[in-house]
């Protein structure tokens, strides 16, 4: 089955929660959003801003841990400061630098996706059903073209897959349905091109009188029951292969 063009190009995922985890994390989860958004816009700046952010956050973890253990030393709580500025830096600046981060990524899913694309499969096209006995009879046609093509450059070949010739046992070669005027019998004739019996030994008698014929305009000289209106039915099945 046919996938659905419309279905191809699937909407932008949302991106606008984005900001969410770094703010309900206190900046914790600022580097792996940063990241995130890095690796769908291929940025390079984008990714290596997201480890600074990872190494912030382990610095803020380290100066957390130090800052409480001089704090319940007694001692002066000077490093305080670089770690208010720590958690500034990926809370406040990481929510903001997700926020653009994730506006981009819906920008670029909207005017064109940077990874792989989906491939549109286009509607097919409607064939016209054709109906099976016209088909057979065009392809029954193309075939005594073939065959007709094939007596006149190869004639010995054409002998041995006995073109022409349906009264002949073990033909296995399908002319189309080629009627060799100068050799078949009677009966051959009137049931290949549908005539009367009558006229097809008409056709014989006078094969015979002449030897045979060369073109199909001979029968109507030659056979009274054979007009040129006639003869256009069953032209195209008419092969004269010399006797």
């Amino acid at each position: 089955m046919q996938p659905d063009p419309r279905m191809a190009q699937r909407p932008p995922e949302p991106t606008w929660w984005w900001f969410l985890v770094p703010l309900f994390t206190c900046g914790y989860g600022t580097f792996l959003m940063v990241l995130i958004g890095g690796r769908r816009l291929r940025s390079r700046f984008h990714t290596i801003a997201a480890f600074g952010y990872l190494a912030a956050t382990l610095g803020l973890c380290a100066g957390v841990s130090f800052y409480s253990s001089s704090r319940s030393q007694g001692q002066p709580d000077s490093e305080g400061t670089w770690v208010v500025a720590l958690l500034m830096l990926i809370y406040v600046v990481g929510i903001v630098h997700t926020a653009v981060v994730a506006s981009r990524v819906r920008w670029a899913a909207a005017t064109g996706p940077t990874g792989p694309q989906v491939p549109v499969m286009p509607y097919p096209v409607p064939m016209p059903q054709e109906d099976p006995a016209l088909a057979a009879a065009r392809w029954r046609a193309r075939r005594r073209e073939e065959a007709r093509q094939l007596q006149a450059s190869q004639p010995a070949l054409a002998s041995e897959l006995l073109i022409g010739r349906p009264d002949l046992p073990h033909r296995q070669y399908d002319d189309g349905g080629l009627i060799d005027v100068n050799h078949v019998s009677a009966e051959w004739i009137a049931g290949g091109l549908q005539l009367d019996l009558s006229l097809a030994d008409q056709i014989v008698a006078a094969r015979e009188a002449r030897g045979g014929f060369s073109t199909p305009d001979e029968l109507v000289v030659y056979c009274d029951g054979i007009t040129p209106e006639r003869l256009a039915l069953f032209r195209d099945r008419l092969i004269f292969i010399p006797r």
